[in-house]
């Protein structure tokens, strides 16, 4: 299990919430910065800038979720977070349908940990 010393680093984090963010982290391996931010009462933009953090450290990695209309909502693929959104054309893999607009994909983050961590 990896230590991430949040000192300097991630001050807006109380005690209590380095240690329910450590136990959910070890729990699921997985974590999208609006469940973080509910499950700590952060905002969701403090979430998302904890998890930035995280991959800059090799504690995980970040991928964009990608959606289309054809299914909101189910994933219908990732990318790195890094790389940006994908180029258009983008064929849907469950539908099959040739997507030329960014209007039909919304999208997500999901953090996926090679590791446990425990914030301290």
């Amino acid at each position: 299990m990896a230590s991430f010393i949040t000192k300097g680093r991630l001050d807006l984090l109380s005690d209590r919430q380095k240690a329910e963010l450590s136990k959910h982290i070890q729990a699921l391996a997985t974590a999208m910065p609006h469940q973080l931010a509910v499950l700590l009462g952060i905002e969701y933009s403090e979430a998302l800038a904890i998890l930035t953090l995280l991959e800059a450290e090799g504690l995980c990695e970040l991928k964009l979720l990608i959606y289309h209309n054809c299914e909101p909502d189910v994933p219908t693929g990732a990318i790195p977070f890094g790389k940006g959104f994908p180029d258009l054309p983008w064929v849907c893999p469950l539908c099959e349908s040739s997507v030329e607009n960014y209007n039909d994909l919304s999208f997500d983050i999901m953090a996926h940990f090679n590791q446990k961590i425990e914030f301290v």
